[in-house]
């Protein structure tokens, strides 16, 4: 019985390192993508302390600027439908190797990179061109839930749902997965100013369906609770991607890019004549 006891310890303290390398890693590669997607600045010392030799050597465009060209963990684009770039997930592949989901100034992208030593020493960038019209589909999919959430606060003129995405699972189409911050606000329009009347934040847990005539649906929602039952729930819900979670929930600079690029494109969209939004107490922002 000692033996198996000792054995049961030895592979839950395997099993707790891993995850504690695993959650330094994600970490240490989400920081890397803000500096690589611009949101950070990028500089030559911090290059060379989280790649490797080689990766280094490989960046190295003597032919142009005589620099370093991080370029290449991005996409291809050199402009996109958003002045905005922000990382959607990361996902552990194994063996030290991960998956950056990110949106590349509104062009999907996704990139692999391995981490070993606190370096990245590898990395390949993925054709998600596939998944890009899949990952349109559960957002709109998204946004019409949301919409119907929104039905539950103070009516406006105007429904605008955004999200701050976690992670996704598209590997189960009847049964795609997306953790996130979904969030929904209603607008009426005063003059050239949306102006925020009601709105509210549900993290959590999308399950999204997609059925024989190719249309996507929320079949689910695992909602995150409020007060003493938020850790819990949350933790629960999210998992080994808790503080990523975290991370994101309380990152305001994330928050506000995403919610100015939905405002954006649902104007754009919809044609309506507004070149602020505003919140009440608050001055009125430009919609760029």
């Amino acid at each position: 019985m000692k033996r198996i006891l000792i054995i049961a310890a030895v592979a839950l303290a395997i099993i707790s390192c891993t995850q504690n390398s695993q959650k330094k890693d994600i970490a240490f590669v989400t920081d890397f993508y803000e500096h690589v997607l611009g949101n950070k600045p990028m500089t030559d010392d911090y290059l060379k302390s989280s790649v490797s030799t080689e990766i280094l050597n490989s960046l190295w465009e003597a032919d142009y600027d005589e620099t370093y060209s991080f370029w290449y963990f991005r996409t291809s684009f050199q402009d996109g439908p958003s002045d905005v770039s922000t990382v959607e997930s990361i996902e552990p592949l194994g063996e030290g190797w991960y998956r950056v989901t990110y949106s590349d100034l509104g062009n999907p992208g996704v990139t692999d990179v391995k981490v070993e030593g606190g370096k990245i020493t590898a990395y390949k960038f993925q054709d998600n061109s596939q998944n890009a019209l899949t990952t349109a589909s559960t957002a709109k999919a998204i946004d019409a839930y949301m919409r119907e959430i929104g039905k539950n606060y103070a009516p406006g003129m105007y429904c605008i749902p955004y999200a701050s995405i976690v992670a996704t699972d598209e590997s189960d189409p009847s049964d795609i997965k997306v953790w996130g911050d979904f969030r929904v606000e209603n607008y009426n329009l005063e003059g050239e100013v949306l102006k925020c009347i009601s709105g509210g934040s549900h993290p959590g847990l999308m399950h999204i369906s997609k059925a024989d005539d190719g249309s996507f649906s929320v079949t689910a929602f695992d909602e995150v609770g409020d007060g003493s039952t938020f850790q819990p729930t949350a933790k629960g819900i999210f998992g080994d991607l808790y503080d990523l979670f975290l991370a994101r929930l309380s990152d305001e600079k994330v928050k506000k890019a995403d919610r100015e690029a939905a405002i954006a494109a649902f104007v754009a969209s919809e044609g309506i004549p507004a070149k602020y939004y505003q919140d009440f107490g608050w001055d009125p922002v430009e919609i760029k």
